[in-house]
């Protein structure tokens, strides 16, 4: 049967199959609802995000700081390297000019000394006249020490340097500088040597051609034919005569002159005051011990003989200094100097 009072107990809002009566919920109420959810949900939505973005800004800004710090590592690594290549290159640059100036010290004469080949310099006994010159370029400034003072011509070719020696002289060595690098067209290309009694009896003695002379050039004399050995020139007079100069130039320089004779009074190998005692001492000793031979013991004398000859072949050269001897400068010959 139909029961009319059924349902009318329960709330329209309250669910079926309940059985206490629910309290009734307007639309108001329900809508608050519905909006407070709704905004817990866009605030819980905005925190992630905001969480979100902060963690993507940290890492961000982590990775920027690490490239940054990775790349000022790779620049000081860079620049670390650039320093290497550029001491590198000074490296290379110093080892580069030390390697030219060791080039250019071997090209470079080396400091000539007279005395260790038993030569000395003779240019105070003769007198030196030129051709012409140039005021302040003469024969003084060609007769200095100073290579920087020179002897400049001032007249038209062939230039005349003139050595008149006030007695014969063995001249042993004749050197003259040349500087291309600093004069240039003044520079001789070509030099005739002559030599003889007096300015009129020379005959020619050589002739010498150059390219680029820098530095001492020594004329050629080995083999001329006078001294004990052949090898020095016995003359009164020279004349070294410039005949041609660079680039067709008209004047000419020459920066020295220096002119060198054996040193009779030099302690050379030739001669050695410590030869010629320790000679006298071995024929002193030998005198004495044919003395006290008997002259028909033959056999004595033939073997005294061979002693000296083997004591002769077996004997050592001195050097100069040997044994501390010399002969002081009161003892030797007189020289014009």
């Amino acid at each position: 049967m139909d029961n009319p009072d059924f349902g009318r107990g329960r709330s329209a809002s309250a669910p079926s199959g309940y059985g206490q009566p629910q309290p009734a919920v307007t639309q108001d109420q329900l809508w608050r609802v519905l909006l407070r959810v709704r905004g817990e949900s866009a605030v819980q939505e905005d925190q992630r995000n905001d969480a979100s973005s902060h963690t993507s800004s940290d890492q961000s800004s982590y990775d920027v700081t690490a490239a940054t710090e990775e790349d000022t590592e790779h620049f000081e690594d860079d620049e670390g390297e650039d320093e290497g290549h550029d001491f590198e290159g000074i490296e290379g640059n110093d080892l580069e000019q030390e390697l030219d100036e060791e080039e250019e010290d071997r090209n470079e004469d080396p400091a000539f000394d007279a005395s260790l080949v038993g030569l000395k310099e003779i240019s105070n006994l003769a007198s030196f006249t030129v051709s012409s010159y140039k005021p302040g370029c003469g024969v003084k400034e060609l007769r200095d020490d100073d290579v920087n003072h020179y002897w400049q011509s001032d007249g038209p070719q062939p230039h005349r340097l003139n050595i008149h020696f006030i007695k014969r002289v063995e001249i042993r060595k004749l050197r003259l500088y040349l500087d291309y690098e600093l004069d240039e067209s003044y520079t001789p290309t070509k030099i005739q040597i002559t030599a003889g009694f007096s300015p009129n009896m020379t005959i020619p003695y050589t002739m010498m051609e150059f390219n680029q002379p820098k530095g001492w050039v020594d004329v050629p004399i080995e083999g001329a034919g006078g001294g004990h050995d052949g090898n020095s020139l016995c003359c009164w007079f020279i004349r070294v005569i410039v005949l041609e100069n660079h680039q067709n130039g008209k004047d000419t320089h020459i920066r020295g002159v220096e002119v060198y004779a054996l040193d009779d009074s030099a302690d050379t190998a030739e001669n050695n005051p410590v030869e010629d005692m320790v000679e006298a001492i071995d024929d002193y000793r030998d005198r004495m011990a044919a003395m006290s031979i008997h002259d028909y013991d033959e056999e004595a004398v033939s073997r005294l003989a061979a002693e000296k000859r083997d004591r002769k072949a077996r004997s050592r050269k001195y050097t100069p200094g040997d044994g501390g001897l010399s002969i002081p400068d009161f003892m030797r010959e007189p020289e014009i100097r």
